[in-house]
């Protein structure tokens, strides 16, 4: 059933909130509807199942409830889970325990990007059951950070481009003649002074009436970062297995939308486009994303990670609609603050930036001792 106003609109009592609270969390817990008299029962309600059963239909009519018909149950809606997370569901910090065995999980990695999300996806996806999705960290609008001029044989050059967000691109050259190494050399190292954090666009400016072979570089330097720019973002995905089995995805239908979102290059774009525009966590339930993707019958929960608005990522759970928000968002959180030390520590703060602390990991290890 639709609701008939907002969730953001409704003003409920404090014994409604508590009525609506339960029900979230046992069906959640429990993938089956709730009745009254379990509530008063398992819950140790000072009230009787009778007032309970009028305060669920009141809900019920506002829409953050209904129920199956052939159960007396309710279930919560859409917009009930919605009101729940924006307006019942605490907020809190993930436990001590659970941070200090992240940290070292990472710890064991060092300073290595592509273990770190992809293990990032798989901490995530085992914590919560539920499928785990990190996007690799990316520039709004590439920018120059390095470039070698590698001789090969003959005339024949190997340009090596290296982007300020760690992006590696190679291309092949002809030189109109043989080019000693020392000569590229020279040539590479006052290119890079040349541009460094340079969009393509004003790396384009500088070649432009430059018809020397450092011009050609430029230019070549250039489309290689426009190509960049429109590639794919590279995404890591865990956690399917655990999505699949949830009683939600037993449905064929549901599975093979589910994995259709999994597989796609929809839900990543999408990702990453609504953690760009976004600060902290975000909790996306059925139709919410509806403008740039359909997830009804999901639940999802991102974080922007990173180092804004140089260079960021996406951090993200995608489950069905009973989901366990209380568990995901400080999962999510703290593991999207973790990979926001790592690319601050492996890329540098962007120009005017104060320094930042020490890795999370790294903070940890010293307050444990030594290690973790």
């Amino acid at each position: 059933m639709d609701a008939v106003v907002d969730p953001g609109r409704i003003e409920l009592t404090p014994r409604q909130k508590l009525v609506l609270g339960l029900v979230v969390r046992e069906y959640t817990r429990t993938a089956e509807p709730v009745g009254s008299k379990v509530l008063v029962e398992e819950f140790g309600l000072d009230v009787s199942p009778a007032t309970v059963r009028n305060e669920m239909a009141y809900l019920e009519q506002l829409g953050l409830l209904t129920h199956p018909h052939t159960s007396a149950g309710r279930v919560p809606t859409e917009w009930g889970y919605r009101y729940f997370v924006e307006n019942i569901m605490p907020r809190r910090g993930l436990a001590l325990a659970d941070r200090l065995r992240i940290r070292h999980q990472f710890h064991q990695l060092g300073l290595q990007l592509e273990q770190w999300l992809q293990l990032s996806a798989a901490i995530v996806a085992e914590m919560v059951r539920n499928a785990a999705v990190v996007t690799a960290p990316r520039a709004a609008e590439a920018r120059f950070k390095h470039l070698e001029l590698i001789s090969t044989y003959g005339n024949a050059i190997l340009l090596v481009l290296v982007l300020q967000d760690g992006t590696v691109q190679q291309q092949g050259l002809v030189a109109s003649e043989a080019l000693a190494q020392e000569a590229l050399s020279s040539i590479s190292d006052e290119l890079s002074r040349r541009c460094r954090g340079l969009t393509a666009a004003e790396i384009d400016a500088l070649a432009q009436d430059d018809f020397s072979f450092a011009g050609e570089v430029l230019r070549v330097v250039a489309q290689l970062m426009r190509q960049g720019e429109s590639s794919a973002t590279q995404a890591y995905w865990e956690g399917v297995s655990y999505l699949l089995a949830q009683p939600e995805f037993r449905d064929a239908d549901r599975a093979q939308k589910a994995l259709g979102l999994l597989e796609g290059n929809d839900l990543v774009s999408a990702l990453v486009a609504g953690a760009a525009a976004s600060e902290g966590i975000t909790v996306l339930i059925g139709g919410q994303f509806r403008d740039r993707l359909d997830l009804s019958s999901h639940g999802l929960v991102f974080s922007r990670y990173g180092v804004p608005p140089e260079l960021t990522g996406a951090l993200g759970v995608l489950g069905p609609v009973r989901m366990h928000y209380e568990e995901v968002i400080p999962v999510v959180q703290y593991v999207a603050e973790l990979l926001s030390d790592l690319v601050w520590h492996m890329f540098g703060p962007g120009e005017g930036r104060a320094t930042r602390a020490e890795p999370g990991w790294a903070q940890a290890e010293q307050s444990a001792g030594g290690g973790v």
